[in-house]
């Protein structure tokens, strides 16, 4: 089975002004990384750019999480 690992770095400043970064690996492998700001959720495949990373708003992303439990 793979082994997931999570490592996460927080800002010093107030969320907002900086992103929460969380690299998400598999394997030892960077799968991506997810970017939290006050706004939204990013997420960041890796060998992407950030400016094209997949952004969700925190009302969309509430929806599609409540979404998955039906």
């Amino acid at each position: 089975m793979a082994e997931h690992r999570v490592f996460f770095e927080l800002p010093t400043t107030e969320l907002g002004k900086a992103d929460a970064t969380f690299q998400v690996k598999r394997d030892g492998k960077i799968l991506g990384t997810i970017h939290i700001s006050h706004g939204a959720l990013e997420y960041q495949p890796n060998g992407f750019m950030k400016k094209n990373s997949i952004k969700i708003d925190w009302t969309k992303f509430d929806k599609l999480m409540r979404e998955s439990l039906q």
